[in-house]
């Protein structure tokens, strides 16, 4: 019992630790920059603002999970990474949007570029609103666009800004940069916003209550355990969740083991979910032997459960499918879940 003791202390207090590596943030495999300070507070100021107008996220979310399986096989056919798919969704959220300068469809494609691209665009008939055909046009445009500037976040800033402003600028200020670059305001704040769609999609957990803000589930943004009380429009509510540049363990190779959920048929936010291991767990320098049973506070995040085991993102529950977090069924039943663990690089 003592050792057993022993070893979830040990546990626990590499797990404080490694909870507090930093994250490491990416477009498209391209490290953002965020030891710079000014790029880590513009993209903590997007988020926030995102934050601040949470009721439409969970909304724009859903309607997201439901393009994506349609256009990310699409942006495979054409070798365009998958980060892309978010595009569409600070171009237009996946409305058949027509902007002031008359683009239009979920792609924001102008009448000449999609006419070049080989849609159809008349008053009659607009294939810009065409989800797949404007989909493939715009991977053509991009594809031709990374030919060109070799870099998928120039090529990002320039589906927004064009080919020649970007080009320009690239030569003009000597640097390939984006994060370095002078770009008209708009230009400026585009990557950010994709980064931002897609940490906050992504890696919910980091804004949950207990490691930050439920941004879908919440209706006030309240909760906090950091800072009780405080509300999300002060900057203090983000220094625990500061994003800033660490190790990458991403790119430690992944270990799958097996665990127990235990069911709980009443659950609400921040109880606790206990999960009973059926290997031997060892990650990140922590070894916890088989039979022994672990819990975490788990947060409902669009109908699933993300818990925070105390390891950071070095230990991650998943369903059985590998992907994070599970569903609320699947607590109410128990069963078998899987928990992806990342062995240390150094």
């Amino acid at each position: 019992m003592k050792h057993v003791r022993f070893i979830l202390f040990v546990a626990f207090c590499c797990g404080c630790v490694l909870s507090s590596r930093a994250q490491v943030v990416e477009f498209c495999g391209e490290a953002v920059p965020l030891e710079r300070d000014f790029v880590s507070n513009r993209l903590m100021d997007v988020i926030k603002w995102h934050l601040r107008h949470q009721n439409f996220l969970p909304l724009l979310k859903a309607k997201s999970e439901q393009y994506f399986p349609l256009i990310v096989p699409i942006l495979e056919q054409y070798n365009i990474p998958e980060d892309f798919k978010y595009l569409p969704v600070v171009e237009s959220g996946f409305t058949n949007a027509t902007s002031p300068v008359g683009a239009q469809g979920v792609w924001q494609l102008m009448p000449g570029t999609a006419s070049e691209l080989g849609l159809q665009v008349s008053n009659g008939y607009d294939e810009r609103n065409h989800l797949l055909k404007s989909t493939r046009a715009a991977c053509v445009l991009i594809r031709k666009l990374y030919t060109q500037l070799q870099s998928w976040t120039l090529v990002a800033a320039a589906y927004n800004a064009g080919i020649g402003n970007i080009s320009r600028n690239v030569k003009k200020q000597g640097s390939r940069d984006y994060y370095q670059l002078m770009l008209n305001n708009e230009t400026a704040q585009y990557i950010y916003k994709i980064i931002a769609v897609k940490q906050l999609f992504e890696s919910p957990e980091l804004y949950l209550a207990g490691f930050g803000y439920n941004v879908f589930n919440k209706s006030t943004p309240t909760g906090a355990v950091f800072d009780a009380g405080l509300r999300p429009e002060n900057d203090r509510d983000f220094k625990s969740i500061r994003i800033t540049v660490g190790k990458n363990i991403r790119q430690a190779p992944a270990m799958m083991y097996t665990a127990r959920l235990e069911h709980n048929t009443s659950f609400t936010d921040g109880q606790l979910v206990s999960i009973e291991l059926l290997d031997d767990l060892q990650t990140g320098g922590v070894y916890i032997s088989k039979n022994t049973s672990i819990s975490g506070r788990g947060w409902i995040v669009s109908n699933r459960i993300y818990v925070d085991l105390g390891f950071g993102d070095t230990l991650v529950l998943c369903d059985n499918n590998g992907k994070k977090g599970v569903p609320i069924n699947q607590l109410k039943e128990g069963g078998t879940v899987t928990l992806v663990g990342r062995r240390s690089n150094s």
